[in-house]
């Protein structure tokens, strides 16, 4: 690899970090490693050269270890810009070195060279004691500042910690493991993980290695060797890594490809562990059915290494708080593992996972995170609002809102909010049969057919499911997906599953549904949406707010309402005839209801008359808490 001299973008800086950050841990040679940390140092801060210097304490001198293009320079300890440095532990950055007294400018004559500026950052050991510094000089293009003195702490604590341990080939090899966790942890910091993380997946994986019988030294390998496993995220770009929302088709292959970069970035390695590591990173997401990737590898094509980080990888992200999810449940986690047999995870790995359950736990405590990523005092369950609006317009969707990437509640506008991640939908909620919250499930099925492999389940009242098989999906108006078998299954394309008012439904380990009855021109309901102990009232159309106010009263914990408001006052005759409500109609209602503590949030305003219902809705609402919801905006609750 080719590394030239620029000024650095975070992306360029990060792959820079990573590729001497291997070469250093592809070498025990003191020598070779400090001769590494200088040329990273002086490409770190874009300089023209760099010293590392090191205190001979019984000649009371600093002496030059590396200096690029300079021999050996020697200068009596505290003597100079750098030994100033060194005496007084502190860092300097100096824009004209002429112009600083302490500058010994006999070098420069000596060597025909010309400091212009320079940047020095003192080196100690573990007990405080100085040892040398790392001095870059000639910043390319102007003078140093505090980034370039930040990125070179990067070099100065390992090349400090080199330093005391040059002799000693144990201390050497710990800092080599220290970079593997360290590069370990840069790939997983960027996508939002702890540093424990890969901490917790070493120590699973060695003992997992141990117990399926590998030799205590393939184990060790295994150790430190799996924090690798994502080290190929260093190279995908953060828009993508770190997106909050759902990631289309495209985005999907630029995230996978994250196993191949991360072989490609380090196979080339001669070092046994760096070997390890490479086979982790590529095959961590292979599964054992062969349904993985990048290769599609099964059984024991998939080396072993790559097998163990699997699950012990699986096990903590699943049980793992991230500021977009909370952990699961243990149960949720053994019976999703044990649901995998055979299938991601190998049925013996598997097995010695659950006899050793305890012995997982008492890992998982000894390394267990120093703080909560998921902040436990705010509310968090969020939702997408896909489409907000009671028609269709330029620039405004109909009613659509995603609970997870595979339930949404209506289907009124998903193509342009999800776009590809639309192939993901598979369970569709309805609230009723008007053509604003049903149209896409026709969009969806005719533009992905060939892409899915699962059947998209919709989920309504009896009288909707009618009223769609007689109006809509009736090989009239469109084709009926209900009796057509996917390119890549033998499930039908649509399948209809009917609901009733007051039954509860599980939609995933912690996510809950309930139909209520709402008042509308045909069969229709809202839902209770409960997420981790909070609830939402998701009312969709309506105009009778009588049963709403009754649930909001008896079930005190709902602290969230989504509620419509289709036309302005002057309108109010169409709102009753169609069954709608203005803000004089809802916030009259609204009074009833004794309590004050409901968030409101109101969908379905006809676009063309925003601004007026907008205006009227501030005049009514008095102390209610409201917000009018918009196309692709997140509600916390």
């Amino acid at each position: 690899m080719e590394i030239k001299q620029q000024n650095l973008e975070s992306d360029k800086l990060l792959e820079m970090i990573f590729y001497y950050f291997t070469e250093l841990s592809s070498t025990k040679d003191h020598e070779t490693i400090i001769t590494i940390l200088a040329s990273m140092a002086k490409m770190l801060t874009s300089a023209d050269r760099c010293t590392i210097w090191t205190v001979d304490h019984e000649k009371n001198k600093i002496v030059s270890k590396i200096a690029h293009e300079v021999d050996v320079l020697e200068l009596p300890f505290g003597s100079g810009i750098v030994g100033s440095v060194i005496a007084h532990n502190e860092s300097l950055i100096i824009e004209d070195a002429y112009k600083d007294e302490r500058f010994h400018a006999e070098i420069d004559k000596k060597t025909g060279y010309k400091t212009k500026n320079m940047l020095v950052v003192p080196m100690q050991n573990s007990d405080g004691e100085a040892i040398g510094a790392i001095q870059v000089i000639n910043k390319i293009g102007g003078v140093f500042d505090e980034d370039d003195l930040r990125r070179l702490f990067l070099t100065n604590t390992v090349a400090a910690e080199t330093l005391v341990s040059a002799n000693l080939q144990k201390e050497i090899d710990n800092t080599q493991k220290e970079i593997i966790f360290l590069m370990g942890a840069v790939g997983e910091s960027r996508s939002q993980e702890t540093a424990n993380h890969v901490k917790r997946v070493a120590e699973y994986s060695k003992f997992l290695a141990l117990e399926y019988g590998l030799d205590p030294e393939e184990a060790e390998m295994l150790k430190y060797a799996s924090p690798m496993h994502d080290i190929g995220k260093i190279a995908i770009p953060d828009h993508i890594l770190n997106k909050p929302s759902y990631l289309n088709s495209y985005e999907k292959r630029i995230m996978n490809s994250h196993t191949q970069k991360g072989y490609d970035l380090i196979k080339n390695s001669k070092r046994p562990l760096l070997q390890a590591a490479a086979i982790v990173a590529h095959q961590h997401h292979e599964k054992w059915d062969g349904s993985g990737y990048p290769q599609g590898l099964k059984g024991e094509e998939i080396h072993i290494f790559g097998r163990i980080t699997a699950l012990a990888d699986v096990f903590d992200a699943l049980g793992s708080d991230r500021v977009y999810k909370r952990a699961w449940s243990d149960e949720a986690i053994f019976e999703f593992i044990e649901k995998e047999r055979g299938k991601h995870f190998e049925p013996k790995l598997v097995d010695i996972f659950f006899k050793n359950r305890e012995h997982i736990f008492k890992i998982r405590e000894s390394f267990k995170d120093e703080f909560q990523i998921y902040n436990k005092s705010k509310d968090l369950n969020t939702i997408k609002i896909l489409g907000a609006y009671g028609t269709k317009a330029s620039g405004y969707g109909t009613i659509s809102i995603a609970l997870n990437k595979e339930s949404v509640i209506d289907a009124g506008n998903l193509l342009d909010t999800l776009r590809d991640a639309s192939v993901e939908i598979e369970h569709i909620w309805l609230t009723h049969s008007h053509l604003d919250h049903i149209v896409e499930i026709a969009y969806i099925l005719d533009n992905y057919f060939s892409q899915r492999d699962k059947s998209l389940n919709v989920y309504a009242l009896p009288e909707t499911i009618q009223a769609l098989r007689e109006n809509f999906l009736n090989d009239t108006l469109w084709p009926d997906f209900s009796t057509i078998k996917l390119q890549n299954s033998e499930d039908m394309a649509l399948k209809y599953q009917e609901i009733a008012i007051g039954e509860e439904y599980q939609i995933t380990e912690d996510e809950f549904l309930k139909p209520f009855a709402t008042d509308h021109t045909v069969p229709s309901c809202g839902y209770l949406y409960k997420k981790r102990g909070r609830t939402i009232m998701i009312a969709s159309d309506t105009y009778s707010l009588e049963n709403i106010i009754a649930i909001l009263e008896k079930e005190r914990e709902i602290k969230a309402l989504i509620v419509e408001c289709s036309f302005p006052d002057d309108m109010q005759d169409l709102a009753k005839e169609s069954k709608h409500l203005t803000p004089k109609l809802l916030f009259g209602q609204l009074k009833a209801l004794t309590r004050r503590d409901i968030k409101i949030y109101i969908n379905h305003m006809k676009p063309i008359c925003i601004d007026e219902i907008s205006a009227q809705i501030e005049d009514y609402r008095a102390e209610w808490d409201v917000k009018i919801l918009k196309d692709e905006e997140f509600l916390h609750f």
